[in-house]
């Protein structure tokens, strides 16, 4: 099967040609048109109580159980109103705030995407000053006092954005991998057609010919109807005698 394909691909090699050229300026748009994301993050911990720390010793002897406020503080983040707010901030941003994996402990991370190193850096500033207001307006609405409130700290920042070109090298890869398809269809496609009709051709061309061997008038068609009803010239011209019978006595 991979044979007929290639045998196909050769006969039909302008088309293949034609094929890559588009494949080639399809990639090259996909390349230019698909713009660079650039990432950024940071990574906020959530500290005890003033006395929770005081009865530890060490405040970071004290973060079991600080998971669950962390939680909170993620959920409103994934709602629609701080969608919005972000939105209203950088229309191309996208984020992600969630607990981090890394760590054994209720570290919250943010994530920024967007399609300039500054707006990402904008909007990474924005979040890590909302997440510990968040954190203090769901204390403040619950009435907690201040000694027992739970604080947070910035662990890391990004400075400065990184360029994150996976999208468009998979915007790329993609657009290849379609012209080569199309490509390949349109020339077995092509092939099979031509084939097709060639064999037609041929066939009618070898019908004709060997109707022209047995048609009206040649050498082994039978008598016309002028023999049948006029007879042999020849014999009109110069009959032969006719034996006589001999009697018998």
């Amino acid at each position: 099967m991979l044979t007929e394909v290639f045998r196909a691909l050769g006969r039909r090699w302008y088309v293949v040609v034609v094929g890559l050229l588009m494949t080639g300026a399809l990639a090259y748009g996909a390349y230019t048109l698909t713009p660079t994301q650039y990432t950024s993050r940071g990574l906020i911990l959530l500290l005890p109580s003033e006395e929770a720390a005081t009865a530890a010793g060490n405040p970071f002897l004290a973060l079991s159980g600080l998971e669950q406020p962390a939680g909170v503080v993620v959920a409103y983040f994934a709602s629609s109103s701080a969608q919005n707010e972000i939105a209203d901030l950088s229309p191309t941003a996208e984020y992600l705030v969630a607990i981090d994996d890394s760590t054994r402990g209720p570290a919250i991370s943010v994530n920024v995407t967007d399609v300039s190193a500054e707006s990402s850096l904008s909007t990474l500033e924005h979040l890590m000053t909302r997440v510990p207001e968040e954190l203090a307006r769901i204390q403040n609405e619950l009435d907690v006092p201040a000694e027992a409130a739970v604080g947070s700290m910035t662990l890391t920042a990004d400075e400065a954005a990184e360029p994150d070109r996976s999208g468009t090298i998979r915007m790329t890869i993609a657009a290849v991998a379609v012209g080569v398809l199309l490509t390949g269809i349109s020339a077995f496609a092509l092939d099979g057609i031509l084939l097709r009709r060639a064999r037609r051709t041929a066939q009618r061309e070898e019908d004709a010919t060997e109707t022209g061997d047995h048609g009206p008038g040649s050498p082994a068609a039978g008598p016309t109807p002028a023999h049948d009803e006029i007879g042999d010239p020849d014999l009109l011209l110069d009959p032969q005698p006719v034996p006589a019978r001999s009697r018998r006595g």
